[in-house]
């Protein structure tokens, strides 16, 4: 069977002029118009005049175009591009003074054995949420309300162990029984359920941990009594079991819009946080039949104690993901420090050593045709790195997505004729790129599925800046290797991080 391939469009601004923002043509034109009424102004005055409309216009271009990177960071952007960033990490310094130290230990237990809501503090970069128990299937779960973002969302931890297990032929099918899975939530206009978001785990565990616990069998005085042969079977069945040194996990998290809609929908079935997290508990067993109808084996949902282990072990790796018995409060670890402008850095309470976390997005995807499993580099292709993978897609009824792709190709052509008038060459991958969106608009038009746009992060954790940066080094080759183009979220980790906890968030 010959290997199926798939092509990413080429995002391109859908600015008035040229391939800049609206932002950076509304600052280049506020600059063109600055300086000609400077002109104007003081044209009595020939040397005043010609200052007066050649500054404006050279400080606009300047701040549109030419890129410099500020020390501590690792990417080259523009005055434009650092504005907002920079104000972020101000506003996120002088919040906490740039280390947020978690309340929990102080704020104790009620008698009931519950945290007071002073425990319930999240860290700088995640907005306020509240967590609401439900049940699905019978099984508990949580539904995480997050106010100030005005969402909703819950997540299914998943069995399957990726495409990187199967055939290429079972690849293929995976991936149409995903797509019609995305097709059931986004071709429905009125459903609530916009954003699907997949998480991949990956952590180091211990390849001599049943080699340990062996000898500390054997030494038992449980085990005095064992025939030699019972033990010597032991051992030999023991050397005979492969252990791998890298764990995997994967989630599947949706995420609803609190709409009208979702809140009279909840007050049908309850009233306030309770009924919306109903309705979400409803949503998230139809994710749960969908999973099973793309061959996808649901492990459960996550519940208080998933979700806590998760979120600590992302900050804390030495916590393991597989104690749930933690309580909510210590979900965070004990501070979190948002100094640095090319890491985030967390340390757990009880502990003299910090990790250190950097977050990356995916800014370009392949140009080329890739195959299914082009991901693999970063999946399984970085072994001995602790990392999470998110690739969360925003998903639109068909006619908007065919309304999309005809304005991306319009400008997509629109430029290239533009650069053939200037005498410029054709960039090749941006003729593939702009093959690949009117295919794209193709596929979509003639089977009528639903579009979605893509946006990928991944978050890399060592024990020290060093061995951050040597990991970096090595996330960046194997994101080449992967065909992807990959950003350093430069003064702003603490909120990339968020978007790679199963909140399902970094896309607008």
């Amino acid at each position: 069977m010959s290997t199926r391939t798939y092509q990413f469009g080429k995002h391109r601004p859908t600015g008035l002029v040229g391939r800049r923002d609206l932002g950076e043509q509304a600052v280049l034109g506020c600059g063109a118009g600055a300086g000609i009424v400077g002109g104007f102004l003081f044209n009595s005055v020939p040397l005043l005049a010609g200052l007066s409309l050649v500054l404006p216009i050279v400080l606009a271009l300047v701040i549109v175009y030419l890129p410099y990177r500020p020390r501590g960071t690792s990417q080259r952007r523009t005055l434009y591009r650092w504005w907002r960033i920079n104000r972020y990490h101000r506003r996120a310094l002088g919040r906490t003074g740039g280390v947020w130290v978690s309340p929990a230990f102080e704020a104790g237990v009620g008698r009931g054995g519950t945290p007071p809501d002073a425990a319930l503090a999240e860290p700088e970069g995640i907005a306020g949420m509240t967590w609401v128990p439900v049940t699905v299937r019978g099984q508990q779960a949580v539904v995480v309300l997050q106010p100030e973002a005005r969402c909703v969302t819950a997540a299914l931890e998943m069995a399957s162990p990726g495409l990187g297990g199967k055939e290429v032929g079972e690849q293929v099918v995976a991936l149409e029984r995903w797509g019609e899975l995305l097709d059931a939530f986004g071709n429905v206009e009125e459903h609530p359920v916009k954003r699907i978001q997949v998480l991949a785990r990956q952590m180091k565990s211990d390849p001599y941990a049943h080699q340990r616990y062996i000898a500390q069998r054997d030494e038992s005085a449980a085990t005095a009594d064992a025939p030699q042969w019972l033990k010597g079977a032991y051992a030999e069945l023991a050397d005979a079991v492969s252990t791998s040194a890298e764990e995997h996990r994967y989630y599947i998290t949706i995420h609803a819009r609190f709409t009208r809609d979702l809140a009279a929908e909840g007050a049908v079935r309850g009233t306030g946080d309770e009924g919306v997290a109903a309705a979400m508990s409803a949503y998230l067993d139809e994710l749960w039949s969908r999973a099973e109808d793309a061959d996808l084996s649901v492990i459960a949902p996550l519940d208080a104690g998933r979700m806590t282990a998760f979120i600590r072990n992302s900050y804390d790796p030495d916590h393991a993901i597989w104690d749930t018995d933690l309580p909510q409060a210590h979900a965070f670890p004990r501070n979190v420090d948002v100094r640095d402008g090319s890491y985030l850095a967390t340390r757990a309470a009880g502990s003299t050593e910090s990790w250190y976390h950097a977050t990356a997005a995916v800014v370009g995807w392949p140009t080329t045709p890739v195959g299914p499993d082009f991901l693999s580099p970063w999946l399984i292709g970085m072994p001995d790195v602790i990392r999470t993978i998110s690739i969360t897609q925003q998903l639109e009824p068909n006619d908007r997505a065919v309304e999309r792709m005809l304005a991306e190709d319009t400008n997509n052509l629109a430029e290239m004729h533009r650069d053939r008038q200037r005498g410029k060459n054709i960039d090749p991958r941006d003729q593939i790129a702009a093959n690949a969106t009117g295919s794209r608009g193709m596929a979509l038009a003639s089977s009528g599925a639903a579009g979605s746009a893509v946006v990928g992060y991944i978050t890399i954790s060592a024990r020290s800046a060093e061995e951050l940066e040597r990991t970096k080094r090595t996330t960046a080759s194997r994101a080449r290797s992967a065909h992807l183009r990959i950003e350093w979220c430069d003064l702003e980790h603490a909120r990339a991080f968020a978007t790679t906890l199963p909140l399902a968030g970094g896309i607008k």
